[in-house]
């Protein structure tokens, strides 16, 4: 189930790297700050005994500053009314995965008790991080200190509900992990097995549709090099084998199934919002 938690907006140059407006604005068009739309699309698996949310969205401890400069569109109590329209609720969930802990995709994990505490957001969840993700986000390099916000996940420690994984790691049935390390150390895509289909949460590696094409990658990206190579193997793995992708910030486009094309790649199918 795709949980739309909200929609906001980063600088389209940031989001492409290297590539320049003309092109990138076709598909990714521009507001008048150079903003283009993203989204923030959780997932939400139950098989009947285990309710797993993979991603949080930016959750609800979010300023008038924060939001403004970010132009985000969510309710107060993003992932409670995403729940809600399932017929789920906060206290279901048992399993929590983040890909990495950067705002935009860990800022649910957390919320502002009555008291005015910081405390995680689901009360009966095992929350799952990469070890080197961990450590990046308690000592994040000056270039990536802006992204990594301890009151996302500083807590999770303490109320002993964090475990902690190593690289390409089984969390449950079905449900493992592939790390990768270009875009902030210790980003962990999530794959999914059912029956004869994969389907992988591709995260920041594959964040929008535009980025199937391999020169497209994002300014964000600590080592574009690394980013390059993880990217054409993983695309290579994913046409191979029909892979479905899920696109975490597409802001039209939920997931793709990808063959090799003469210069890249090509979608073949197509889920929209």
């Amino acid at each position: 189930m795709a949980l739309e938690t909200g929609d906001f907006r980063l600088d389209g140059g940031a989001m492409m790297g290297s590539v320049p407006k003309v092109l990138w604005e076709i598909t990714n068009p521009a507001d008048e700050l150079n903003r283009i739309n993203l989204s923030l699309r959780c997932m939400l698996l139950d098989n009947g005994e285990q309710r797993v949310l993979i991603e949080s969205g930016m959750g609800d401890k979010l300023d008038g500053s924060f939001l403004k400069r970010f132009h985000i569109k969510q309710t107060s109590h993003p992932l409670k009314g995403a729940l809600d329209l399932f017929g789920y609720n906060i206290d279901d969930i048992t399993h929590v995965i983040l890909t990495h802990l950067h705002f935009d995709h860990a800022g649910g994990a957390t919320t502002i008790d009555s008291q005015g505490n910081i405390t995680p957001t689901f009360p009966n969840a095992m929350y799952y991080v990469s070890t080197s993700n961990w450590e990046a986000g308690l000592y994040p390099s000056p270039r990536d200190s802006a992204s990594y916000l301890d009151i996302n996940y500083k807590c999770l420690e303490d109320s002993k509900q964090l475990r902690l994984l190593n690289e390409d790691e089984s969390i449950l049935k079905d449900i493992s992990t592939i790390m990768v390390h270009g875009h902030t150390n210790g980003q962990q895509l999530i794959r999914l097995d059912s029956g004869n289909e994969t389907l992988v949460f591709c995260s920041d590696l594959i964040p929008l549709r535009s980025h199937i094409q391999l020169p497209w990658i994002m300014g964000y990206d600590l080592n574009a090099v690394l980013t390059l190579e993880e990217k054409t193997h993983f695309l290579d793995q994913a046409a191979k084998n029909n892979w479905w992708l899920w696109l975490y910030h597409d802001p039209n486009t939920v997931a793709i199934k990808i063959k090799k094309g003469k210069k890249y790649y090509d979608v073949i199918k197509e889920k929209l919002r």
